[in-house]
């Protein structure tokens, strides 16, 4: 197929209620992230020494995440997702807009901050659940990998976006004006998310009314539980993000304590992380088919181990940074092949639970993670993280290869082990 041929039958293109959400899920993310950069910013500027202050900030903002994902699930699974995704969104931008006020009349205090935040953080789950279990329903199966793909890459997209816009819009005008700008970035993504033509209502055994919500909650906790396959993918899924999540913490680290160069080399290699996700993202974007699944899995581990290793071993900048764009590739097309299993797997009604459940789990990994970065950074430097992460990744190249399997191939057939 020709390349003009591929960009005609490209999900973006042939969709236009996939092409509505992936823009305004975008959009409403970076705001998201955005607003984590500029208020953070604001803080530290603040007089005295607010580091603890961060601390504090940033576990509200986390704990929500963690302590709501499993149980916002079978609402979203009960619910209209274009609806969910939109109450969600339209809460945080209510939420950021008293911030602003308040912080435009000099009232904004840490607690009301905290408290503000922390309310943000709770439509989160909603948010992020829904938009999971609404992709199947925007494309149609033969392009599900390729909007599964584009769909897990919104993180990296906001990332880049958020981190390159406030800095520069901070700079540039301050702080208050910066969060003006952020409310538009909310209005515009609910604008788009307004405009999704798909009917995303629930399937017609989950709607309002028709079931209990304890019972449907047990019920998706028991799919898991039950579902052997998928458990234990799960758990490798899991070990991985624990191996590859504290990325952006060990890269200030590698610069200052192996590199021992300028916070100039932190922004190149935080690039050439986000570089090669993005670029594997569009390339995975354009594929509807994966044979051998597992295989490929175990590769991308692998290469994200040696990319990772080599990395702590600052032999050269340079070396590093190319590293670094191989670990970012990796990463995407982690995400991407995991996703679109997890799509390919679970049954639409029961999606929200799922992908709720996913996000626990990632929400609860991270400050394990976090911890075992400064635990063995102290203790044996940064260099030696990166040598264990990466060995941990090998051995889950190993067991992925051994698992029992959901799908051999995707996209091929339905074959099952």
């Amino acid at each position: 197929m020709t390349l003009p041929d591929q960009l005609r039958n490209h999900p973006l293109v042939l969709f236009p209620g996939f092409r509505n959400f992936f823009i305004g899920s975008i959009l409403a993310a970076v705001a998201a992230r955005y607003f984590a950069i500029a208020i953070a910013w604001w803080l530290i500027s603040q007089a005295g020494d607010n580091g603890e202050k961060l601390g504090i900030l940033m576990a509200m903002e986390a704990l929500p995440i963690f302590l709501l994902s499993p149980f916002v699930g079978p609402l979203i699974d009960r619910y209209n997702k274009k609806s969910c995704i939109l109450l969600g969104v339209f809460m945080q931008f209510s939420f950021l807009a008293l911030i602003v006020w308040l912080l435009a009349y000099d009232k904004l205090s840490f607690p009301a901050l905290v408290a503000l935040s922390f309310s943000m953080c709770c439509f989160m789950p909603q948010v992020e659940g829904s938009i999971s279990a609404a992709v199947a329903k925007l494309v149609d199966d033969e392009r599900l990998p390729s909007a599964v793909a584009l769909q897990s890459s919104i993180i990296e997209f906001s990332n880049i976006i958020a981190a390159v816009l406030s800095t520069a819009v901070i700079a540039a005008a301050g702080i208050l004006e910066a969060l003006y700008l952020n409310l538009a970035l909310y209005v515009g993504g609910i604008l788009f998310l307004f405009l999704i033509n798909v009917d995303l209502s629930a399937e017609p055994g989950n709607a309002a009314g028709k079931s209990d919500y304890l019972k449907e909650l047990k019920r998706g906790l028991a799919y898991i539980w039950n579902y052997q396959e998928l458990r234990l993918f799960g758990v490798v899924y899991g070990c991985s993000a624990f191996f590859i999540l504290p990325i952006f913490i060990m890269i200030p680290l590698l610069v200052k304590n192996v590199l021992y160069e300028t916070v100039t080399w932190v922004a190149v290699l935080e690039t050439s992380f986000s570089v090669g996700a993005v670029a594997m993202t569009a390339g995975l974007s354009f594929r509807h088919q994966y044979r051998n699944f597992y295989n490929k899995y175990a590769v991308v581990l692998a290469l994200t181990a040696i990319a990772m290793i080599v990395s702590g071993t600052g032999a050269h900048p340079y070396l590093v940074a190319a590293s670094m764009v191989v670990m970012g590739a990796m990463f995407a097309a982690m995400l991407a092949l995991s996703n679109t299993l997890f799509q390919l797997t679970v049954p639409q009604d029961l999606k929200g639970r799922f992908f709720g459940l996913v996000t626990t789990i990632i929400a609860g990994t991270a400050p394990l993670s976090y911890m075992f970065v400064g635990f063995i950074s102290d203790w044996l430097g940064i260099n030696w993280v990166m040598a264990v992460s990466g060995t941990g990744l090998l051995l889950l190249t190993g067991s992925v290869l051994f698992i029992p399997r959901l799908r051999q191939h995707i996209g091929y057939d339905d074959d099952i082990g």
